[in-house]
């Protein structure tokens, strides 16, 4: 199991606002290098009209934390993204989008790995509740897999293992084959917005 907390993590400057790395794989990697596997990041777009960089060698998921978001592939025909809605789309399109939104994505080296996110909504009235229940993604993961649970909105998530420390908005926990996940419940201090991830390695 693996936490990822807020102090650890460092904001930079991109093109059309702002970008976190979260989690990437293998940990020696360097995004810049375009050297990686698989990388969870989220970003805080402040342009009304921005162009994604291009990644020729990956496959990319993005979903909206806040706002709505407008893209385009290529020459295709414009979609609108609400929060807690997926894409997915190749890296090596020319990529546009327009709104203020903050994402999340994760980006997926071709050949190498696959993967899925999916947003779950929790109350603070429903009390404790399986993540299985939530997500049609989340899994026990097996060998070369990794699952996990990101918060995505203000507040608190609760684990009813107690070997699961409580997460805040912007942090994250990965689990992999060796963690016993698949019965795991949690339970949030406000109405909020979790997003699951699922990512398997190819080779």
């Amino acid at each position: 199991m693996k936490i990822i907390r807020r102090e650890e993590l460092t904001e930079k400057e991109w093109s059309g606002g702002t970008t976190t790395e979260l989690a990437i794989c293998p940990e020696s990697a360097v995004y810049a290098d375009r050297d990686f596997i698989w990388r969870l990041s989220s970003a805080v777009v402040r342009d009304e009209k921005s162009t994604f960089t291009a990644l020729p060698d990956y496959m990319r998921l993005i979903t909206t934390r806040k706002g709505n978001l407008r893209m385009k592939h290529d020459a295709g025909e414009w979609y609108e993204l609400a929060p807690g809605q997926a894409a997915l789309f190749d890296g090596a399109s020319e990529t546009v989008s327009e709104g203020v939104v903050t994402d999340f994505n994760l980006m997926l080296r071709k050949g190498k790995a696959e993967g899925a996110i999916e947003a779950a909504k929790l109350a603070a009235a429903g009390g404790a509740v399986k993540i299985g229940d939530l997500s049609g993604i989340w899994r026990q993961p097996e060998e070369k897999e990794t699952v996990g649970i990101f918060v995505s909105d203000p507040g608190t998530v609760c684990f009813e293992d107690p070997s699961v420390p409580e997460l805040h908005e912007g942090e994250l926990v990965l689990f992999d084959a060796e963690d016993s996940v698949s019965e795991l419940k949690v339970k949030a201090g406000s109405d909020m917005m979790i997003i699951c991830i699922y990512i398997k390695l190819l080779f």
